[in-house]
């Protein structure tokens, strides 16, 4: 079906190998939806490089353009690192900016990424449409502008543009979300000089990023709009934070930071990439999840082993899928692309008085991998100053390393990145500690609350959709609710121990006093799950209504789930078949839901080890 369709945006990836993601562009398109009541504030997504940050706007552009009841027209910016002059750069802003609003206008995708499309075309344009009746005369207008001046009055007719936009969208009610993908980028690629003269300093070498027009800046009012909010994206975290979190545009942003994907979500990304690029391979369930894990989840480190050159490529054991992490880490894709990466940022990563400590730092610093970084730990180590540890640290930060929050640094969740920071400095240094970056004890621990993972990330997938009630042990259809959050929960109330609840989540209702918690309980074995687990969960659930009584909260009504891969006796079968507070799920029952949001494979049984 989606072959068929013509979108807005070409997307890069193969529809199907879109995996996860579905909170956030769930969130995302919540976003687009608010901005019609101009309850969507201006926000940032904060992401390293090849985690899916663009393939994620080109979905949600490719989503929202096909709902008109928003009334929000998709403007779809990406940023090139091609230096141009500000006038050039003007005009296809512009022509970019109205094409794509017509295009929503009339529902017209092909017209949304036609390329030939040129503002002096626009009277040609037929319409009866308010709002593309109005939008021909701004493009009139500016066209107008535009060809009776030159570059000197660029400067001044870009920050006027601006404010089109948030102009457009009010006089016409049909709004505007503004979308720009490395948006950092317009503070270095675009100089307010003439054609001549920018011709003549490219060829001299002069086109420093000091001396390109920060067009970042100019946006302070436009980030204020609530008819035409800004949603900006960019790969260089540190850049893109500092850019919207400070300066002119401080105050003015929320940021979403995009995470690597979650292990089962990764598993299923590898099966879909087999399926589609390596059709003879073979990956059992188990393995899918053990290479998941080892790589973190990262989307573009999974596509690496996909398409790996390494001629003894296999994933029928797990000693195979090492060898191939190895061999990408130390020689393959993952390899080139850090090694870009440093080569690129060689003044943050290697400027050193003393060049063997700041090796050795780099090196210490790969034990924090998703955790924050222990200054004073490495300096004890190292037995050098805090600030000289420091000093290193913000040196990685600057070079998207690190990052920081609440005043601390902190690793990237990025263990292919801390085994190729290994990989390349220890080699280089004596007398070093080795450091361990196994992933065993991880994949353990996965192993060890992996039914509730996959019940915790389906259930945050859950979007009011209608399933069959089979999968939950009951008849006719179910309606599934949406989650404000999903986790696992402890609760305690004043005269009773304290219970841990395996997944919890939260309805979100628009109506108070009306809110749903959902209690599951897990049971990963091959024997059944007898009464004693019910009665559990089911004690679970009054102190969690006795908690909220007690803290003053509103109680909400409990559903209680009982999922067990083993399934469960007959007593149980008895007790809950008529309970509609109980939903169960077996095998067969949690496959099935699990298939119904993204899963491609049965859920795995691992072997002892």
């Amino acid at each position: 079906m989606h072959d068929e369709k013509i979108l807005p945006v070409e997307e890069m990836l193969a529809y199907k190998e879109f995996t996860d993601r579905v909170e956030i562009l769930r969130e995302l398109d919540n976003w687009v939806k608010n901005i019609q009541r101009m309850a969507a504030p201006s926000t940032a997504i904060i992401a390293p490089r090849r985690m899916g940050k663009t393939v994620l706007l080109d979905r949600l552009v490719n989503t929202v353009f096909f709902k008109p009841e928003y009334k929000a027209a998709p403007f779809y910016f990406r940023m090139k690192r091609e230096k141009t002059t500000l006038r050039r750069f003007l005009l296809e802003y512009a022509t970019v900016f109205f094409r794509q609003y017509i295009a929503y206008c009339h529902q017209d995708p092909v017209l949304f990424q036609d390329r030939s499309f040129k503002l002096k075309n626009i009277p040609e344009f037929e319409s009866q449409n308010n709002a593309v009746q109005l939008a021909k005369k701004m493009a009139h207008d500016f066209l107008e502008r535009y060809l009776e001046n030159d570059h000197e009055d660029a400067q001044n007719h870009w920050d006027d543009f601006i404010c089109i936009p948030e102009m457009l969208a009010s006089f016409s009610g049909t709004r505007v979300a503004v979308i720009i993908d490395e948006f950092q980028d317009m503070k270095f690629s675009v100089y307010d000089t003439s054609y001549e003269h920018f011709l003549e300093m490219r060829a001299k070498g002069l086109l420093t990023d000091q001396g390109a027009t920060d067009l970042c800046a100019t946006y302070d009012r436009q980030a204020q709009s609530r008819k035409a909010p800004m949603l900006v994206a960019g790969s260089a975290v540190t850049l893109i934070f500092r850019t919207v979190m400070g300066g002119p545009l401080g105050g003015r942003f929320d940021f979403t930071y995009l995470k690597p994907l979650s292990i089962p979500d990764g598993a299923a990304l590898l099966h879909q990439l087999l399926e589609i690029y390596v059709p003879d391979a073979v990956i059992s369930p188990e393995n899918a999840m053990y290479a998941s894990a080892q790589t973190g989840g990262h989307p573009y480190y999974l596509y690496c082993l996909a398409m790996s050159k390494y001629e003894n490529k296999n994933f029928d054991e797990t000693d195979a899928i090492d060898k191939l992490i190895r061999y990408e880490i130390e020689q393959g894709k993952i390899f080139g692309f850090w090694q870009t990466h440093f080569q690129d940022n060689r003044k943050h990563i290697n400027a050193d008085s003393d060049e063997a400590l700041g090796k050795k730092i780099i090196y210490y610093f790969t034990r924090y991998n998703n955790l924050p970084v222990e200054i004073g730990e490495i300096a004890e180590k190292l037995d050098v100053s805090k600030k000289a540890v420091e000093e290193k640290i913000e040196k990685l930060y600057l070079a998207d390393l690190v990052w920081r929050t609440k005043a601390r640094y902190y690793a990237f969740n990025d263990i292919c990145l801390m085994r190729f920071i290994k990989f390349v400095y220890e080699k280089d240094l004596e007398g070093v500690d080795e450091i361990d970056l196994s992933q065993q004890n991880q994949f353990n621990n996965l192993k060890g609350r992996f039914l509730e993972t996959v019940v915790q990330v389906t259930m945050m997938k859950f979007c009011r959709e209608t399933i069959d009630g089979k999968l939950f042990g009951k008849t006719g259809d179910i309606r599934l609710p949406l989650f404000r959050f999903v986790d696992t929960k402890y609760v305690k109330g004043s005269k009773t121990r304290a219970f841990q609840i395996d997944v919890y989540g939260r309805e979100l209702v628009k109506e108070r006093g009306k809110e749903r918690a959902w209690v599951c309980e897990c049971k990963y074995t091959k024997t059944k799950m007898g009464m004693k687990k019910v009665k559990k969960l089911e004690h679970a659930a009054e102190v969690l209504k006795q908690e909220a009584e007690e803290s003053g909260l509103s109680v909400p009504g409990v559903q209680m789930w009982l999922v067990s891969s083993g399934g469960f006796t007959g007593e149980v079968l008895k007790y809950v078949k008529d309970r509609e507070d109980i939903y169960f799920s077996d095998q067969d029952g949690i496959n099935g839901i699990f298939r119904a949001f993204g899963g491609n494979y049965n859920i795995p049984v691992f072997k002892d080890s």
